[in-house]
Order: structure tokens, then C-alpha cells, then sequence
């Protein structure tokens, strides 16, 4: 962490570089075709300074020691001014700690302090700064050059710190949980709790006469076997006050009415007059002090569940799909069409409980559901004979259904599960149907009550598929990869290159006013260009400065019938986190299938920009939930880190990351052409 960086000195050459031994050999490996800034190692190259060697950059961790490929940031010495990038006047802080600062003094000349703290100018007059958060919310920016000083405050919000208690004993307003509407089956376990004043014993007492004890954070004897304690039962205490603590406990769920007639109610399940009502109780010595449990809880009988239906809201696209996921919050896991009939079995902030199988549940929101009448019984029922039905460009798997049951597919680098929820097996016949060089084999099987499961193993490594009801089957299609040419294996296939953002969506920027919009786009039409050097047909999301909806970019490259998508991205971080230390390269994909895409395009990028290695991951991300074709998503630099910024405005950069691009597709596309299973 560099919580203060060295003044800049005044001038382009401000830096020294060093270990050119192994500059030289990547030179030596590479060349200038690769890397341009190869061409100051040649002998009588003009300006083969020190200073315009790429920088050597060393990591923050133990990882070893990259080169950074990037071009020296060009001087620029324009008029002296301050401009703040990031934080922007009047923000909401998400850390009250440390957190960046990044903006622009006009000239490399500047010298600039923070709230008194000197931060470094790169040549072009960006900079970016990690900073202790000024506690009264102000950043004082000074800048000086040569006999002029220009001065800036930029005030911010500042988020409270952990809730303190300045006297006596209290529970802390509003932090008592869960509130709102939530339904639950009878005995059900309901964690319960609120903060307040430690060392104090605590309960959630129901008007009826139970009393649920409250156990303090941190206050459990754990011990491990050396007899260490594993938990610290002390509460840090803050400046003006004693820290608050959090009591926590289970509530076996009951019908529970909120005294507060404002409290929302639950849409499902049985919430009778008479419920009880619930308070929190926390009590010292004399001293008790008390706060409504502002929940209504119904109970849902698991024998009674609620039927409803996936419903999209107005204005949905036709590609509209309920997402699921495996709690109230987190990545999605489930994709069901509209019309698909679901078992609901709980509610709780807002989003309503699918009962999958026993033991299995998802979570959906409960504006994109609408119930059924009550008395509805809960879908489900047989499957009878499957059939494949092939085709020239895919291989349909038909499973027949009474009704429209929800889904998941699951795949692998050569198999491809599709389970059904809530279904039983009285399939006798499962009929291939003619030989297909696609299909190794298929079979069915009840792994689980209620699952339902086609498995298909391929010939090949899965290309892409697509689940859908049709015609009183769920369908899963199974898309055979194109046809590649082993000595140009990007001619003939359709890229899709989305770049990021732009027109409203174009905030992100960087320390000199880059948008992070421009330079996705600047990339991409590279990327395009390169691309169609080598026979593809590319199918840009957007040409310009063009508003395209997040969910209409994966449905264009699927309504295209693209083989390939690439979303070209350039990163930034959320508050908190330290720049300086953390920044890199990475690559997500999100379906199995691509990984390997995603691996390579890491690969060649790591190459092409000598940047840290931040890896690749598994992402939900709309872009590469995709499932029809190979799918990633490219982060190349960070638009903050001035060096990035300054390069990503460089044409020879943006050549150079779309370069990476097509190797790493033309890398994948040729793996593929050359895997037997025809």
C-alpha cells in the first residue's frame, strides 16, 4: 500500500529505468513488431533514452517481477489547474478509512499536496493518490508551478463509522433484523438480531411468553486445541462512545405481526389477526432497554405451497428471463423463460422462494412472479420418451413435459446436463435417432426426487447451447461448432465485439478525462479491423457513442449468430482499494466451455502489456452469460492508473491490445479445428 507518492520532478524524464538486461531479452524474443517500444534498444534508435524505456514495474506481493510494456506518459506542460475525476463533489463514500483520488494538474511540472500530503504528477499532469479519507470530508488539493498555486476543495460524504453508544445502556436504532415482509414454513430457522451495548444479556421476547436468547458476537468460548481462544470477546471501542456489538439468535418460525402499521405485509402465506408481536430486549444489572421486531412473518405449510407463474414486466425484450439465484442476494444461477410455473415456499426482501426439489430452492424477485389462485397445486409431473431431433446447424434434445417445469443447464468441457425440477422419470424410450457425429452418447437418469436429468456427452468440446419450452417439451439445443480452416482459422467466422459502455453509460474515466467509453470503442474498431485482415465477419454492438442496453448486447451477438463474443472493457476499482497495489490485467467468462478462451486471451494480453497477472475469472456477468457461443470479457488496464490511461489513448496501444485479442481467437479457433470428433 502507498499511502503517499514521491513529488514528481519536473520535466519528461522524471524516472530512472532500470534492469534493461531483461527488456532486452523480451526485445530479443519479440521484437519491434511486436512491441514498439522495442525500437529504442536499437542501436543509433533516436532518443534511446533511460527514460523512455518501458518501466520495470514491481508488484506489491511476492509474484514475481513483470515489465511493463506500456510507453513511456508523454510531458505535457498546459495551463496550471485542479480537476478532480474521482471522488466527484458531494459523493457518498463507501469507506471511511483510505480511498483513491485521481484527477489532472495540466502540467507535468506541478507539484501537488493532499491535505498536505505530496502526491506525484506524472508527465501529462495526471495523478492518482491513496489517501487516509479526511475525516471532516474535505480533500485540499494545492498545486504549484513554478511562482503560481492553484487550490481546490473537494468535499465528500463521509460514511458513519461502526455504531457507538455514547452512554448508557441502548440498543442501536434501526439495526434490529429482519424487518419488512417474509414468510416462512412453521419451525423454519429465522436468524434474528440487533446491536447494542456489549456485555449486556439480550432476548427476542414474543408477547405470548417465549423468550429466544441473544447470543453477543465474538463472545462464544472457542478454543482451540493449544487452548488459544479463536475469538477476541473485547468490543473495540471508537472516540466519543463504546462500540455497539451484535446479538444474534433463532426464531423458529411463527406468525409474527408488526406493532408499525407502516411495515409491509407478506404476499404469500397465512398472517392471522392475533399474530404475535416481537421485541428485542437487552438488560444490565437494573437497567432493560427494549425495540420492536418490525417484521411481519407469515408461515407457508410445505404441504400448501403457492403456485405462480414467471411473468416479465412491461416493456421486457422477447429474451426475457427470471433469474434465480441461491439466496436473497448473489450471482445468478437459474434462467427460465416466461411462462415457466413455479413452487414458492418462502418470501423475504422482496424476492420469493422456488422450491426446486427436496432440499434444493432459488430465489427470484417477486415483481417478476405473479401468483397464482390460491388452491393452485404446485407444477410438476412425468417425463415420457425423449427424442433428438438433428439438424444442420444444431441437434435439438426434446424432453416432453405436462408443464412448463423450471430448469437448469449444467456444462462441462464435453457434456451437457439439462436437470428438470420437479419431474419424475417414466421415460421408456430414449431415442437418439439417427447417428449424428456430434453425439458420443446420451442417457437419462433421477438423480434426486423431483430432478429429472438428460445428460449428452459430444464428440467435440461444447461450442454453445440454448434451453427453451417448445411445444410441450423443454428443448435443449445443442449448436455444432463451425467449420474451421486449420491455416486461417478466424476465416469464415462471425465475432462479436461489444465495446463497453457508451452514450449514457459512459461515467468511468481516467485521471486526464478518458473515457473508459472511448477507449473500448477505440480498441474494438481496432479489434475489427484486424479481425476482418484475417477473413471474419465482425458484428460491432456499437459503432459510436451509442446507448446500448446491457441486456440487449448479448441478445444482438445471439439474434447475429455470432461463433465468438468479445466484450472489451478497461477496468476500475470500487472504493477502498488500494490502486497502486492491485491493479493488472484480467479476463471472466462465466460457461465452462469458455474458460479456455479466456485463459489464452489473459495469456497473449500478459504479453502484449507486461502488466501484473490479476488472473482470470468466473464472473456473473450479463456479457458472458451467454451461452450460444464462446463468451469472455477483457479488462486490459485500469483507467485510473495515469500510465494506463496515457496509453490507452496511444493508437499503437490500441492496435496492440486488439492484436491481443485476435491471437488469442485465432489460438482457440485453431484448438478447435484441430480437436478430432468428426
Amino acid at each position: 500500500m502507498r499511502g503517499a507518492r514521491p513529488t514528481a520532478r519536473s520535466g519528461p524524464t522524471r524516472r530512472t529505468r532500470r534492469r534493461l538486461p531483461r527488456l532486452v531479452l523480451v526485445c530479443a524474443l519479440h521484437g519491434a513488431a511486436v512491441f514498439p517500444a522495442c525500437t529504442a534498444l536499437t542501436p543509433g534508435a533516436p532518443g534511446a533514452t533511460p527514460a523512455e524505456m518501458p518501466a520495470i514495474a514491481v508488484p506489491g506481493t511476492a509474484e514475481a517481477t513483470r515489465i511493463s510494456l506500456l510507453p513511456p506518459v508523454p510531458f505535457a506542460d498546459r495551463d496550471l489547474r485542479l480537476e478532480v475525476g474521482y471522488p466527484p463533489e458531494g459523493a457518498t463514500l463507501a469507506v471511511r478509512d483510505q480511498n483513491f483520488l485521481f484527477g489532472s494538474t495540466g502540467s507535468g511540472r506541478a507539484r501537488l499536496t493532499v491535505n498536505g500530503t505530496p502526491v506525484e504528477v506524472a508527465p501529462n499532469g495526471g495523478f492518482l493518490a491513496f489517501l487516509p479519507v479526511p475525516p471532516d470530508g474535505v480533500y485540499r488539493l494545492v498545486a504549484e508551478r513554478d511562482s503560481m498555486t492553484v487550490t481546490l476543495d473537494r468535499t465528500v460524504r463521509v460514511p458513519p463509522g461502526r455504531p457507538s453508544l455514547s452512554e448508557g445502556l441502548a440498543i442501536v436504532p434501526g439495526s434490529g433484523y429482519p424487518s419488512g415482509a417474509a414468510a416462512a414454513a412453521p419451525g423454519e430457522s429465522i436468524k434474528v438480531g440487533f446491536r447494542g451495548s456489549p456485555g449486556a444479556d439480550a432476548w427476542l421476547v414474543l408477547s405470548g411468553g417465549d423468550r429466544i436468547r441473544l447470543v453477543e458476537a465474538g463472545a462464544l468460548d472457542l478454543t482451540a486445541e493449544t487452548g488459544e481462544p479463536l475469538t477476541t470477546p473485547e468490543p473495540a471501542v471508537q472516540p466519543g462512545g463504546e462500540a455497539a456489538v451484535s446479538y444474534d439468535g433463532v426464531l423458529p418460525a411463527q406468525a409474527v405481526a408488526a406493532a408499525d402499521v407502516g411495515v409491509s405485509q407478506p404476499s404469500v402465506g397465512t398472517l392471522p389477526s392475533g399474530s404475535e408481536r416481537a421485541r428485542f430486549e437487552l438488560a444490565l444489572g437494573a437497567d432493560t432497554v427494549s425495540t420492536p421486531l418490525r417484521l411481519n412473518l407469515a408461515t407457508l405449510l410445505p404441504e400448501q405451497p403457492r403456485a405462480a407463474i414467471a411473468s416479465p414486466p412491461p416493456g421486457a425484450a422477447s429474451s426475457w428471463r427470471v433469474r434465480g439465484r441461491n439466496d436473497v442476494a448473489g450471482p445468478y444461477h437459474y434462467f427460465w423463460p416466461a411462462g415457466t410455473l413455479l413452487r414458492i415456499t418462502g418470501e423475504r426482501r422482496g424476492m420469493l422462494r422456488v422450491g426446486l426439489a427436496p432440499g434444493r430452492s432459488a430465489w427470484v424477485p417477486a415483481g417478476e412472479v405473479r401468483l397464482l389462485t390460491k388452491g393452485t397445486p404446485p407444477p410438476g409431473g412425468f417425463v415420457a420418451d425423449v427424442r433428438f431431433d438433428p439438424g444442420p446447424e444444431h441437434i435439438d434434445v426434446r424432453v416432453p413435459i405436462p408443464e412448463r417445469l423450471p430448469f437448469q443447464v449444467v456444462a462441462e468441457e464435453r457434456v451437457l446436463h439439462l436437470d428438470i425440477f420437479g419431474a419424475t422419470s417414466r421415460t421408456n424410450f430414449f431415442h437418439y435417432g439417427r447417428m449424428d457425429p456430434l453425439i458420443e452418447r446420451a442417457e437419462w437418469s433421477q438423480p434426486s426426487d423431483q430432478v429429472y436429468r438428460v445428460s449428452v456427452w459430444l464428440r467435440v468440446p461444447v461450442w454453445g447451447y440454448e434451453a427453451f419450452f417448445d411445444s410441450g417439451a423443454a428443448v435443449l439445443r445443442i449448436r455444432r461448432p463451425p467449420q474451421i480452416d486449420p491455416s486461417a482459422p478466424l476465416r469464415g467466422l462471425r465475432v462479436v465485439v461489444d465495446p463497453g459502455h457508451g452514450g449514457v453509460y459512459r461515467d468511468t474515466r481516467g485521471p486526464t478525462g478518458l473515457t473508459e467509453a472511448d477507449a473500448n470503442l477505440a480498441v474494438s474498431l481496432a479489434l475489427r479491423e484486424l479481425l476482418e485482415e484475417r477473413g471474419a465477419d465482425v458484428v460491432l454492438t456499437r459503432t459510436g457513442d451509442e446507448t446500448v442496453e446491457l441486456a440487449d448486447r448479448p441478445r444482438i451477438a445471439t439474434e447475429a449468430d455470432g461463433d465468438l463474443l468479445v466484450s472489451v472493457h478497461n477496468n476500475a476499482f470500487p472504493d477502498g482499494v488500494d490502486p497502486w497495489a492491485n491493479h493488472g490485467t484480467s479476463v471472466y467468462y462465466f460457461h465452462p466451455p469458455s474458460a479456455e478462451l479466456a485463459q489464452l486471451l489473459q495469456r497473449t494480453l500478459l504479453e502484449a502489456l507486461g502488466t501484473r497477472d490479476l488472473g482470470i475469472g468466473r464472473a456473473d456477468l450479463a456479457l458472458v452469460r451467454s451461452s450460444w457461443m464462446p463468451s469472455i470479457l477483457s479488462e486490459a488496464l485500469f483507467m485510473m492508473v495515469p500510465e494506463h490511461e496515457a496509453a490507452l489513448r496511444a493508437p499503437a496501444v490500441q492496435r496492440r491490445i486488439a492484436l491481443a485479442h485476435v491471437r488469442a481467437l485465432e489460438a482457440f479457433a485453431a484448438r478447435r479445428a484441430a480437436v478430432p470428433g468428426d
